[in-house]
């Protein structure tokens, strides 16, 4: 008899826990290189803003490849 687990993986972005939705990851990782733009180039928040669009991105196209593989399953 097989036993079932639930995982679940709780996001935070910025202090502030978020929905794990493809959309929503998006939307957050654009909403800080909008404001990365508005930053000088190299100072300490500029640097900060990138390393934190990078763990996003990362995360974004790990999600996207998974729901991608899911559409191909039969």
């Amino acid at each position: 008899m097989a036993k079932s687990s639930t995982r679940r993986v709780t996001i935070y972005i910025n202090g502030k826990e978020v929905e794990a939705s493809v959309k929503q990851i998006r939307s957050e990782m654009n909403k800080l290189v909008n404001e990365q733009n508005r930053m000088v180039i190299g100072s300490d928040e500029y640097i900060a803003h990138a390393k934190k669009i990078k763990e996003l991105r990362q995360y974004y196209y790990k999600k996207c490849i998974f729901a991608r593989s899911l559409l191909f399953v039969r």
